[in-house]
């Protein structure tokens, strides 16, 4: 595709310098995609073999799953920043408060400049767009994390049984993510167990505050 037609000199070094006087999703998007010609196949694939080398001793079926879950957000990730198209509402939309403080955390992780900072470039911009022009959770919704629990999007929100525990972690992108933590319920009751008693709490609220 065109965004691989890269030449071999071009300059591989990539920087988040200027990011931070972006304000709307438009210009975001332009220079998330200008970003990403940097980048190729073989950087996506590179990023899954070290995630999935961190996974050793990990139970295969799960590794498994995880790894299934890392293409999605890094390759699908990638594909859909590289053809995503904005209408003009949408372009004009503003940035969540947080961006300024996502380019900041950017800079100070891959100031670097070696292969490692680079590929952690990579997956920032991912991110970057996931999370500020698509807003949709850093991990994938489906995602599973230990004792079984999903990322998940009920009712319009999304939930990640992990956002609070890893909030203030350093090197986590959660403190950026738009998912919220899963409820007590989210984590024992069945989908459909959660859907009855949603309904019956809508139902509820509606005769509370009715006023006839």
């Amino acid at each position: 595709m065109s965004f691989w037609n890269r030449g071999v000199e071009q300059e591989l070094k990539f920087s988040f310098d200027g990011f931070e006087k972006v304000g709307k999703k438009g210009f975001l998007l332009e220079m998330l995609k200008d970003a990403g010609k940097k980048f190729t196949p073989d950087d996506l694939d590179e990023m899954i073999y070290r995630y999935s080398k961190k996974l050793d001793g990990v139970p295969c079926d799960y590794a498994e799953s995880l790894i299934s879950s890392a293409k999605i957000q890094i390759i699908d990730g990638y594909h859909k920043m590289m053809t995503c198209e904005l209408d003009e509402v949408h372009a004009n939309v503003k940035l969540n408060s947080s961006w300024k403080k996502f380019v900041k955390y950017a800079v100070s992780v891959t100031s670097a400049g070696d292969e490692s900072s680079r590929l952690r470039s990579l997956k920032l911009l991912i991110a970057a767009f996931t999370v500020y022009i698509l807003e949709e959770p850093v991990h994938p919704v489906g995602m599973i994390f230990p004792g079984g629990y999903r990322v998940e999007i009920f009712d319009g929100v999304y939930y990640c049984p992990v956002r609070a525990v890893w909030n203030e972690v350093d090197d986590a992108l959660c403190r950026f993510c738009p998912a919220v933590q899963s409820r007590e319920r989210d984590l024992v009751l069945s989908r459909k167990e959660r859907e009855f008693v949603a309904k019956e709490e809508k139902l509820e609220n509606y005769f509370y505050n009715f006023k006839g």
